[in-house]
């Protein structure tokens, strides 16, 4: 049976009134001039159902939020949105008796989060699916939304001559489709879920042709060389490589053997060397022994030359009493002087002790004691000294002439050997190399092969999962005979009303749109928009009309028409055929009852009148936003008389 959906009331809500419009009858016809709200009312119904809904600026300056009361499956649901602002990328879902706050619901889908979408597909009782399909050259599923599902339910008044549930716009042909297949019994989650699996599988399979490409590719610009070629290449190259290893291998061991033959002489040398160095170290101690001594000795001598001198300065100079400087010459009788102090210096005069010259002789002779002394262990320091440096040349020299000896003995036997294998080892490293090289380009070789057997495998893979899709088709096909129904009601429906050049219509099987005298219905915009609207309009119906006859189908069971009336003229005719879409509506409501539900926006009142539609009006003194004056022309000609009035009174 079709989906249930039905809109019971919506609320809009400016910052100075409050109006709610209910649709309580099986049809509802919103009538009114131009410009008066009629499209913007049906669009906040699409705007309180999260969709994205085209507003004018008058609902946009003027309208704070709308509060759609609607019937989704069998549950009652009230949903408010605001119109501006961050909040309006959330829809509240409010308690249907009291309107207290539940839970805001997201309008867009976000990792672990229910949108409204997700709600309402849920409360109708349709499947969430995901469809398989391609974006950027990538295997991509998309989530059929409710706002898809609206696109059936919703016959916009700029779209209604012009394309069918929106089947020019082609990012939403693949999904238009598979709506109509799942409402119709044409496919279900194992189908849709083998289809993705497909896509899945040719995203992979074009994948890896690419990288075969690629890798094939690579191996054509950098090595003619076929993999079979490069594997009889890599046999003897190894077969060299092991003849070169031992050519390497013989030469080193009788390097060994010649080395061993002359080691007694290298721990000689290395005996010399060790002897050497200590000899060395030893003259450099010796050295340092020596220079510390004469040290000492040159400090002796100054403090003898030292004394020599106090000495004659006291034998000359104490017995004579100076009146002047002997600088300066100025006198220093007047001078001030601390007694025990000198006339001359003012330092305290020296000790008895100090001046005596007995006490002077002792000092010198204890002085020339010590520099006898010291210049004697200088002597014995420095003919140390003088062996050790005699030692030292003595082990160079012999360091020197075994390593002439050892060098005489090696050169001709070691140094041919030396170059030998520098040329064996420099041909195992070519070896080496080039072997690296065909084993990377065999790697390569092997990458394909191995991409290669994916392909096989992806494409038997992807041929089992097309064998399960006819065979799940075929078994879907049952359902075809509902499509054969559904496209002749099509044709009955479309011929009754009279149009012109109309002789045969069905709905197509492959594209599940209407095909009139066998052209698809872009090529009936030539003809004239009324043509395309009645077009456009008998397909809905039918898909409406379906859903409430036939148990497996998931039709939803509104219609929203925006205009029925588009492109049609005033003649007899037009007026006749008019008024047989309405004739087609009554019949409907009285027929179907509450099982569905038809919105009309239309300029002029509905041609006939039936019990079961009501109405909602428009003017230019009651738009369809409250509590907002309307610049329509019957403003302008109240403005006139209430100027006119004020000026009679």
């Amino acid at each position: 049976m079709a989906v249930h959906l039905r809109i019971v009331s919506l609320t809009v809500t400016t910052p100075e009134a409050e109006q709610t419009y209910r649709f309580d009858r099986p049809a509802t016809v919103i009538t009114g001039p131009i410009g008066t709200g009629k499209s913007s009312l049906l669009m906040l119904f699409k705007h309180a159902l999260g969709g994205n809904a085209m507003l004018t600026p008058a609902v946009r300056e003027h309208v704070l939020s709308v509060q759609a009361e609607v019937v989704a499956g069998d549950e009652r649901v009230v949903l408010r949105r605001t119109i501006e602002g961050d909040t309006a990328d959330t829809v509240d879902l409010l308690d249907p008796y009291s309107l207290s706050l539940e839970r805001s619901l997201p309008v867009r889908a976000s990792e672990g989060a229910t949108t409204l979408s997700d709600y309402l597909l849920d409360a109708l009782g349709f499947p969430r699916e995901q469809i398989a399909a391609r974006r950027e050259g990538a295997a991509r599923p998309q989530n059929l939304t409710f706002n898809d599902l609206y696109t059936y339910v919703y016959l916009q008044a700029r779209e209604i001559d012009r394309q069918v549930v929106g089947h020019l716009d082609r990012w939403f042909e693949t999904k238009r489709k598979e709506l109509f297949r799942l409402m119709f019994g044409l496919t279900d989650s194992a189908l849709m879920e083998l289809k993705r699996t497909r896509n899945q599988l040719l995203e992979r399979l074009n994948t890896r042709d690419a990288e075969h490409k690629n890798v094939s590719a690579f191996l054509a610009a950098s090595d003619p060389r076929s993999d079979d070629e490069l594997r009889a290449e890599l046999t003897q190259l190894r077969d060299a490589l092991g003849r070169a290893n031992s050519v390497l291998i013989r030469l080193r061991t009788e390097l060994e053997e010649q080395t061993a033959a002359d080691t007694a002489l290298r721990d000689e040398l290395q005996t010399a060397i060790r002897s050497a160095r200590a000899a060395e170290e030893e003259v450099s101690a010796a050295a340092e022994l020596v220079e510390a001594r004469q040290a000492v000795v040159a400090q002796v001598h100054l403090d003898l030359s030292r004394l020599a001198r106090s000495a004659t300065a006291i034998d000359q100079l104490s017995p004579f009493e100076f009146v002047i400087c002997p600088r300066c010459t100025q006198p220093l009788a007047a001078r001030p002087v601390e007694d025990g102090h000198c006339l001359v210096c003012l330092q305290p005069d020296p000790s008895e002790a100090d001046i005596d010259p007995a006490a002077i002789e002792e000092t010198r002779t204890a002085l020339e004691q010590q520099l006898e002394d010291a210049q004697r262990i200088q002597q014995a320091d420095e003919a140390h000294l003088q062996t050790a440096q005699e030692r030292s040349q003595q082990l160079s020299f012999a360091v020197s002439s075994l390593r002439r000896e050892l060098d005489a003995q090696t050169r001709d036997a070691v140094a041919p050997r030396f170059d030998a294998i520098a040329e064996a080892s420099s041909r195992v490293a070519a070896l080496k190399a080039s072997i690296d090289a065909i084993t990377h380009l065999r790697e390569s070789w092997a990458r394909v092969r191995a991409i290669d057997a994916d392909i096989r495998s992806i494409k038997a893979e992807r041929k089992g999962v097309n064998r399960d899709i006819k065979e799940k088709s075929d078994r879907l096909k049952a359902s075809q005979s509902l499509l054969g129904d559904l496209s002749t009601e099509f044709g009955r429906l479309l011929t009754s009303w009279n149009l012109p050049w109309v002789e045969t219509a069905v709905i197509d099987r492959d594209s599940y749109l209407p095909v009139v005298n066998g052209q698809p219905f872009e090529s009936l915009q030539a003809s004239g928009g009324g043509l395309a609207t009645s077009v456009n309009l008998a397909y809905s119906l039918t898909l409406l009309t379906s859903g409430v006859d036939h148990a497996d189908v998931l039709a939803p069971s509104l219609l929203v028409i925006d205009s029925p009336r588009k492109a049609f003229g005033n003649n007899p005719s037009d007026r006749q055929r008019a008024a047989q879409i309405y004739s087609r509506f009554r019949t409907l409501a009285d027929a179907y009852g509450d099982r569905l539900q038809l919105i009309i926006a239309d300029n002029d009142p509905p041609p006939i009148t039936s019990d079961a539609f009501g109405k909602v009006e428009f003017d230019y003194e009651n738009p369809m936003v409250p509590g907002v004056d309307h610049p329509g022309p019957d403003r302008v000609t109240r403005l006139e008389s209430q100027i006119e009035n004020a000026s009679e009174a």
